[in-house]
């Protein structure tokens, strides 16, 4: 990854504790901006829905399984992006109650079945 700095443009250096340091708080900023983003999306229930009609066409509340394995790991590599998705909302403080209130109200509901 290249940076800019003092208007040169230098590689990344793994073994400079400073460039370490920086890249240390640029990932833990976007995280924080990260969960933020999420925790607004998954507050109104327009982002619930949002949020469960994506995680019903990723196929995680379905079966993966084909006879044909070309066809399963597509399902497959569709299913972990939803399970990503479930893992990122339960890293959030309150996900959990966030995650069984999306649920909850989106029982009533079909989940959209993926299609192929």
């Amino acid at each position: 990854m290249r940076e800019e700095q003092s208007g040169e443009i230098r590689g990344y250096n793994a073994g400079d504790p400073e460039q370490v340091k920086g890249r240390k708080e640029k990932l833990k900023t976007r995280d924080l901006q990260k969960k933020a983003a999420l925790s607004r999306l998954l507050s109104e229930p327009g982002g619930r829905i949002w949020m469960w009609d994506l995680l019903g066409l990723c196929g995680v509340y379905h079966s993966s399984f084909s006879s044909d394995a070309l066809v399963m790991a597509f399902h497959e590599g569709r299913r972990d992006i939803g399970n990503r998705l479930i893992a990122e909302i339960n890293r959030l403080e309150g996900g959990a109650e966030l995650y069984t209130r999306m649920a909850s109200e989106g029982a009533g509901q079909r989940t959209p079945a993926p299609g192929v």
